[in-house]
C-alpha cells in the first residue's frame, strides 16, 4: 500500500500597497529647517517656517519642536518626522508669511485611513464645548466624519478628560472610500471679550473659513520623509493674532494619519464552494504528480 503525502501550500496575496496623496496647488512639501530652532517666534509669528512660533505651554513647545523630538518636556524624544539628523517635511508654498495659501486635501485611494492623536494641549478643550476634530467631503464640505469629538481632548486647565500625550493607541482604521477627497476640519471655541461663547469652524480649505480667519491655516501638515504615506497634523485653535504665539504654537492636537492599506491586519475570506473545488483540484493534481514520481 502507498502512502500519499498532502503537500498543504500556502498562497500569499500581497495587498496593494495603494495611499491617498495630497492635493495643494501652488504648494509642495519642503524640508522642516535643521535650525528652525534658533528662528522660533521671528517676526512675530509670520516667519518662516509659519508654525515656528513661540508658545503659552512654554519656551520650545510649538507643534515642530514635538514631533522633531527637540524638546523632551514636550513629553516625547523621539523624531516623528525622519532619521539621520532630517527634520522631514512640512507643506509650504516656499515664501514667508502666514503661508494661507497652502490650502490643501487627500485624493482618496486606499480603502481606509487610521488616526493616532500623539498630543493634545490646548485651552479651548474646555468640556463643555470643546474642540471637534474630523474629516470633511470636499465635494460636499457639509458631510463629515468626527474623529475626535467634543469634550473628548485634553484640557490643561480643567484636567478632565482626553487624551494629554498618547502616541500609542490609534482609531480603528476607518473606510473613507465613499469620498473621492477628504479635507480636515475642526470645530472650536473660546470666549469672546464680554465673556459670551463662540464657535468657529476651520477647514484645511481656508476659502470655506469665516472672512476673518481665511487668510490663514489653522493646519500644519506634516511628512516622514521615510515613509510618505504618514502624514503628521498640527492644529491651532487661536483666532485671529495673539500677543505670545503670533499665529499659533499649532500644537492644540496633534494626530497622525496613515494613509495606507499596509497598517491593516488583513482579513482572510472564507472561500466560495467554488474556491474549494478549485483548491481541491490544485491538491489533487499535487497527490498525483507525487504518486508519479513515487512508481518510477
Amino acid at each position: 500500500m502507498k502512502t500519499f503525502e498532502i503537500i498543504a501550500a500556502a498562497i500569499l496575496i500581497p495587498a496593494a500597497a495603494l495611499a491617498d496623496t495630497i492635493s495643494s496647488p501652488g504648494a509642495a512639501m519642503v524640508a522642516v529647517p535643521l535650525t528652525f530652532q534658533s528662528t522660533t517666534g521671528s517676526n512675530n509669528g509670520q516667519g518662516s517656517p509659519f508654525w515656528n512660533n513661540n508658545s503659552l505651554d512654554g519656551p520650545n513647545m510649538n507643534g515642530g519642536y514635538f514631533l522633531t523630538g527637540t524638546n523632551a518636556s514636550a513629553g516625547m524624544t523621539s523624531d516623528y518626522l525622519g532619521a539621520g539628523g532630517g527634520f522631514g517635511n512640512y507643506l509650504s508654498t516656499g515664501s514667508s508669511g502666514l503661508d494661507a495659501s497652502t490650502n490643501f486635501s487627500f485624493i482618496q485611494t486606499a480603502l481606509a485611513v487610521r488616526i493616532t492623536l500623539l498630543y493634545t494641549n490646548g485651552s479651548a478643550n474646555y468640556s463643555a464645548y470643546g474642540t471637534e476634530i474630523g474629516l470633511y467631503n470636499v465635494q460636499n464640505p457639509s458631510q463629515k466624519q468626527v474623529l475626535f469629538a467634543h469634550g473628548t481632548l485634553y484640557n490643561p486647565a480643567a484636567f478632565s478628560g482626553g487624551v494629554y500625550n498618547n502616541n500609542v493607541s490609534p482609531q480603528s482604521p476607518f473606510s473613507v472610500n465613499t469620498w473621492a477627497n477628504y479635507g480636515i476640519y475642526a470645530n472650536t471655541c473660546g470666549f469672546n471679550p464680554n465673556g459670551s461663547i463662540y464657535c468657529d469652524t476651520y477647514y484645511s480649505n481656508t476659502a470655506l473659513d469665516q472672512s476673518s480667519e481665511s487668510a490663514r491655516q489653522h493646519f500644519a501638515l506634516f511628512q516622514n520623509a521615510q515613509n510618505p504615506q504618514t502624514y503628521f497634523v498640527g492644529f491651532e485653535d487661536t483666532r485671529g493674532l495673539n500677543a505670545t504665539e503670533g499665529y499659533g504654537d499649532f500644537n492644540d492636537a496633534m494626530f497622525r494619519i496613515e494613509t495606507t492599506t499596509d497598517f491593516r491586519t488583513e482579513v482572510i475570506p472564507t472561500p466560495e464552494p467554488a474556491t474549494f473545488s478549485i483548491i481541491g483540484l490544485g491538491l489533487v493534481g499535487l497527490g498525483l504528480l507525487r504518486r508519479s514520481r513515487l512508481k518510477k
